[in-house]
């Protein structure tokens, strides 16, 4: 996917972070989900996220996939625990991207939340405990 963002024009890049909530959650999905993921936004109607290992990219699927904004350029090794946000670089491709920007990771941190608690839920089902078995003593 970042190779395709180098084909269409920027209109403005800055360096930015990621919240280390949102990026330890989608990490996890990557993990427990799928590498790369593909999500759509649902309070952003026609717009989706791709998320990838390189650039999580947020597309308008009404205009043939085209880039709105993208976070790319993630320095993880920078970053000395988990509660700390992650430096990025936030591309946008679209004038008003902007104003989106809080929103798709909002979306995007609900989505993943509820995707993962399904994922819990299905495997503490298969967890069978056994009931420990107590001995009557015998006192000689």
């Amino acid at each position: 996917m970042k190779s395709r963002l180098n084909d269409i024009p920027i209109i403005k890049s800055v360096p930015s972070y990621v919240g280390a909530t949102h990026f330890n959650r989608v990490r996890l999905s990557q993990l427990r989900l799928d590498p790369s993921l593909r999500l759509e936004l649902f309070s952003l109607r026609g717009l989706d996220i791709v998320i990838d290992d390189d650039a999580w990219v947020c597309i308008d699927r009404t205009l043939g996939d085209l880039p709105v904004l993208a976070w790319t350029d993630f320095d993880k090794t920078s970053r000395k625990g988990l509660h700390q946000p992650v430096p990025c670089k936030l591309r946008f491709y679209h004038n008003h991207a902007d104003l989106i920007c809080g929103t798709v990771l909002d979306d995007l941190g609900r989505i993943l939340e509820r995707r993962l608690s399904k994922l819990r839920y299905k495997s503490s089902r298969k967890i069978v405990y056994l009931r420990r078995i107590r001995r009557a003593r015998k006192y000689t």
